[in-house]
């Protein structure tokens, strides 16, 4: 039942992307404080139990129309911007600023008038656009598939957890919760990316010491290419016609790697429904 609500909602996607008065209501649906999250999940667990003690295949439409709402509402594209569109292009020709206005303020970056670290910024971008991939589509569709509509919302609520200022202990629950679906997606990235590299950055000791976010952009870059990973490190003036170049190719490349890793996913999760592989919860 959940790879046809997933299949359902990913085809959806492909040909139309979410209406934005969808996307506020489903960001203004996020409870909002520790209460409203602790009264959701109370609700969540009955409404588990009561499906699981009464669900028929009689009923079975009812749960999938249920699975394909959460997942429309909430479910995001594995590719949250464009990254290929008017940034790619502000980046060919060389106007940085414009590549930087054009998406940091959408994608949730401290927006500056003035660009002084062009490098930073591109990498900046790119960093955002594959953590809010990992947030909004791979974590909550692990969570999904291994716990149903509860899952999703454990999701939800690590993202929502990690953004707060004030800390608090269930911060390290939360950064595990990311933590599982970024290390897959970064194994995955070894699989449809350049393997070699990535699997040199895969068995770097240092890889515990960071947190999602920063691990998973290591790893998509050494999978985008060694040359991409050196270049990184290096940190050479971004007025170089080659980082230009390099750089391009790097925003085409990650939007490759993702599209890939999705597919992948998609793919896998068909075998294991296949072979009757599948958790119980809905």
């Amino acid at each position: 039942m959940k790879f046809l609500a997933v299949l359902l909602i990913v085809i959806l996607g492909r040909f139309k992307r979410r209406p934005k008065r969808v996307s506020k209501l489903a960001k203004a649906a996020i409870p909002q404080s520790v209460l409203h999250w602790l009264m959701l999940a109370l609700y969540l667990v009955v409404l588990e139990v009561l499906l699981l003690l009464f669900f028929s295949w009689e009923f079975g439409i009812v749960v999938l129309s249920v699975e394909l709402l959460a997942l429309y509402l909430y479910l995001e594209s594995w590719s949250p911007s464009e990254l290929t569109g008017k940034y790619y292009k502000h980046w060919c020709r060389g106007d940085f600023q414009a590549a930087w206005l054009d998406l940091a303020e959408l994608m949730g970056l401290s927006r500056t008038d003035e660009v002084t670290d062009c490098q930073k910024a591109h990498y900046a971008i790119c960093q955002q656009h594959l953590y809010l991939s990992l947030t909004g589509f791979f974590s909550t569709l692990f969570w999904f598939l291994l716990l149903g509509i509860p899952g999703l919302f454990i999701s939800l609520w690590a993202n929502w957890q990690t953004q707060r200022q004030t800390p608090s202990v269930a911060d390290s629950f939360a950064e595990i919760v990311l933590w599982l679906p970024a290390r897959l997606l970064g194994f995955t990235f070894f699989i449809v990316g350049n393997g070699v590299s990535a699997y040199a950055q895969l068995k770097n000791s240092d890889g515990g010491k960071e947190n999602a976010r920063d691990w998973l952009f290591r790893i998509a870059l050494a999978a985008v290419g060694e040359e991409s990973f050196r270049q990184y490190q290096s940190g050479s003036d971004c007025g170089d016609e080659e980082f230009r170049h390099l750089a391009a190719e790097e925003i085409v490349f990650l939007n490759k790697l993702i599209r890939r890793a999705a597919l992948l996913w998609l793919i896998v999760l068909a075998v294991l429904t296949m072979l009757g592989i599948e958790t119980p919860l809905y």
